[in-house]
């Protein structure tokens, strides 16, 4: 079997251009899975993809990561980077997304000392 037979349809390089989402803490537990990813459109924004995340996973998720009546209409509980860099909450709606990037969400971790 040469090299080119050993690709399958599953196994071929994605050619669309995709944003990567990793999860943290309870996130994890709501989409059973510590990653996700979602293909990249021009324009898309950290909020919109919070909502497209939330409309992929449910509602669950939804109340994890929105709230109307906080800055930015996200959980002031909620941290956020794109490419390791802290995303503001009221700027979240003006950060554009690029192909590539990788978004990471994090709860607050209860504990203290």
């Amino acid at each position: 079997m040469s090299a080119d037979q050993l690709y399958t349809s599953a196994t071929l390089p994605e050619t669309t251009p995709r944003i990567q989402v990793r999860f943290f803490g309870s996130i994890t537990a709501v989409v059973k899975n510590n990653h996700d990813s979602l293909d990249y459109s021009p324009d898309t924004t950290v909020s919109g993809l919070l909502r497209l995340l939330s409309d992929k996973h449910g509602a669950e998720l939804r109340d994890e990561l929105l709230d109307a009546g906080c800055a930015g209409g996200l959980r002031d509980d909620l941290m956020i980077t794109v490419n390791d860099a802290i995303i503001n909450h009221e700027k979240a709606s003006e950060v554009i997304l690029n192909a590539g990037d990788v978004v990471a969400l994090y709860p607050t971790f209860p504990g203290g000392g």
